[in-house]
């Protein structure tokens, strides 16, 4: 466990030494430059909040950077990188680690820690249960236990299809662990569709729907969004069944503005809503997307649509999230830059980083523990 550090110069106690404290060497700071030329025109809860993004080259860095486009805090693994991270329930951080060996969003390790250093969770690949990579999300599951998505592949006979008789095909599953890594369920895309019902399967069977994010509904299924396909599909957090598919040739019709090409960090907001970051690749266009969803009637109405300035067009990775009720955070991957703007659009706040982050979380502050204060 040595190589995990959080720097925050020799906390003893939280209660009585806060972030405030707190020296932040300027390599860390360095890495992150702010533009807000208008910083009393911030809304309130952005001010108060803090924004979490990593770095998933070596070293592995997570930083919670306040309205000022200060670091606040920050946690550094050596060795390995933050391949995406969740802010808790428990105020904790759950990531995914993986070395630059792994692709984009892909690791080995999965780490939970404190806002005061303490690991309080850390499974490697090949212990336990658990036998496949961790990809693009892992979560706090009931009972504290871990759901995360995986790479899972099987062997089948694609000579129908151009093929050979035993070729592997590359998609994903839901994984929930114990903390000691052992199986709690599981659930596969083949367990839902046969790769021989996809004409092109010859063509995707390395990547087949590649599923990129995972979140708890209200009732206690899972959300999980495919970028391959354009959809997100509700499961059956007990029987595994797919409840509902939406996006495009799901089961909500969408027409016009609210119809989406790939869809990223899908989630319900604090307004209920099915919330996505839209890579938007047809349009050349990325915006983000919130639905009222009529469950039972299947059908879909469009919230609110917010779309990026033409040159944080981001076809791969990024991530929405909702900023009280009129302002939207949202992370151009690929553009190496996150943006706070208003429901037309427009930025009010830009931060650049010198790395790429895969997604950038906004944590309102109220929660956060009460000690944690740079205000």
């Amino acid at each position: 466990m040595k190589r995990y550090a959080t720097l925050l110069l020799l906390i003893l106690c939280w209660g009585c030494q806060g972030p405030e404290k707190m020296t932040i060497p300027y390599w860390v700071q360095e890495a992150l430059q702010l533009d807000c030329p208008a910083p009393e025109q911030l809304p309130a809860p952005f001010k108060d909040g803090y924004v979490l993004i990593s770095r998933r080259d070596e070293p592995g860095m997570l930083y919670l950077v306040d309205h000022r486009g200060e670091v606040a805090w920050y946690h550094q693994v050596q060795g390995t990188g933050f391949k995406t991270a969740h802010f808790t329930e428990d105020q904790t951080i759950l990531g995914i680690l993986g070395t630059k060996d792994y692709a984009t969003s892909y690791g080995n390790e999965l780490l939970e820690v404190s806002l005061t250093g303490d690991t309080l969770l850390h499974l490697r690949k090949g212990q336990a249960d658990f036998a496949d990579n961790a990809h693009h999300e892992a979560l706090i599951a009931p009972h504290r236990h871990i759901a995360l998505l995986t790479s899972v592949q099987r062997t089948f006979d694609l000579r129908s299809k151009g093929g050979g008789p035993a070729d592997t095909v590359k998609s994903d599953g839901i994984l929930v662990l114990d903390r000691q890594g052992r199986k709690v369920w599981q659930w596969t895309v083949f367990d839902a569709l046969d790769p021989l019902d996809d004409a092109d399967i010859r063509q995707t069977r390395s990547d087949w729907m590649h599923a990129n994010s995972l979140c708890y509904d209200r009732d206690g299924h899972f959300l999980i969004s495919f970028y391959n396909n354009g959809q997100i599909w509700k499961i059956n957090a007990h029987t595994g069944e797919v409840m509902w598919k939406f996006g495009r040739g799901g089961d909500f019709p969408l027409t016009g503005s609210a119809a989406f090409d790939m869809g990223h960090a899908v989630h319900r907001n604090a307004s209920g809503d099915l919330m996505l970051f839209d890579n938007g690749v047809s349009r050349q266009q990325s915006q983000a997307l919130a639905f009222d969803l009529d469950e039972q009637a299947h059908h879909a109405g469009l919230t609110f649509r917010v779309p990026l300035p033409a040159h944080l067009f981001n076809d791969r990775m990024g991530s929405a999230y909702l900023v009280g009720e009129n302002h939207v955070l949202s992370c151009a991957s690929k553009r190496n830059t996150v943006v706070l703007t208003d429901k037309r659009g427009m930025p009010v706040w830009t931060l650049r980083c010198a790395f790429i982050p895969y997604r950038a979380e906004f944590i309102p502050a109220s929660a956060l523990p009460a000690a944690f204060s740079t205000k």
